[in-house]
This record gives structure tokens, C-alpha cells and sequence, in this order.
């Protein structure tokens, strides 16, 4: 099955995502084969799902947090998407860096940003599988739980 098919099988896929008001960023850079896509969250449409909402370690566990960031990474493919017109035109996956709002104490980042990576190698098999960060922050914009943003080569 196509990447394209893949994608669109999926359950619940939000709007795409929108640049907030006011805010000074693009969505995305494509230079030659590479796009490069700005930092976002778990949102759908403009809400923040409450259970997507908090510090993990505090509000959130784990598996919250992981949801969030498959959602996220839902996202960021409805942008890649919004950009090339088809994620059959995707190459590979280069990288990802996830951001995670966190306590001091939670140490878990690396299996919340799993929650993004695994939706990748779902979608796209071994051309999923890309290099990564998994960092806790202090906070997140609107006490998001992740932030991901993700890098990817075209054909």
C-alpha cells in the first residue's frame, strides 16, 4: 500500500494544521529534495485536547504523552502533505526533534517521542526510520505536552 493510502487509513485525521495568528513562522522550507517542517503540537484543528495538556510526570503519564505525540506527528505529515501534494512523493524520513514538557524527575522522554516515530515506521516501513531527539523542557507554548519538529528528503 502507498504511503498516501497509509496515511489516509488512519482514524480521526484532524484539519490541517494552520500558522497561529500572530505568530511570525512558516510551516515549512523546501530546499531541493529536503522540507523542513516547523515545530507543533497535539493539537486538532485549533484546540488542545485536554488530555494533551500539562507537564508529564505531573498531569500527564507516558502513555498520554506518547498519544500526543503520535497526534502530533499526524500533524506534521498533514503539512509535509499540505507541501508536496502526496506523501508518496517522500523519500525517507531524515529526523525528528521532540520536545517533551516535563517535571525535573520524569525521564521517560525518549518512549514519549516514541509515540511520533512510531507512527512514522507505521506509515512509511524502513524509510520511517530517521535520526532523533528526545528532550525535556521546562514548559511548552499554551502548556502544550510535546513539540515535534521533522525534517524529511523528497524524490
Amino acid at each position: 500500500m502507498s504511503y498516501e493510502k497509509k496515511f489516509m487509513a488512519l482514524k480521526d485525521l484532524p484539519p490541517l494544521p494552520t500558522v497561529p495568528k500572530g505568530a511570525n513562522f512558516i510551516q515549512y522550507r523546501r530546499t531541493g529534495k529536503l522540507l523542513t517542517l516547523s515545530g507543533y503540537g497535539p493539537l486538532k484543528g485549533a484546540v488542545i485536547p485536554p488530555q494533551y495538556k500539562g507537564k508529564l510526570g505531573k498531569e500527564l503519564t507516558s502513555k498520554q504523552g506518547y498519544n500526543a505525540a503520535r497526534l502530533t506527528a499526524i500533524n506534521l505529515l498533514l503539512i509535509a502533505r499540505s507541501a508536496i501534494k502526496s506523501l508518496d512523493k517522500v523519500d525517507y524520513i531524515l529526523s525528528v526533534e521532540g520536545f517533551v514538557n516535563s517535571t525535573d524527575s520524569f525521564t521517560d522522554q525518549p518512549t514519549v517521542i516514541n509515540g511520533c516515530s512510531d507512527l512514522l515506521i507505521e506509515i512509511f516501513g524502513k524509510q520511517g526510520y530517521h535520526t532523533r531527539s528526545a528532550i525535556g523542557v521546562n514548559t511548552l507554548a499554551f502548556d502544550i505536552s510535546v513539540e515535534i519538529g521533522m525534517t524529511l528528503m523528497i524524490k
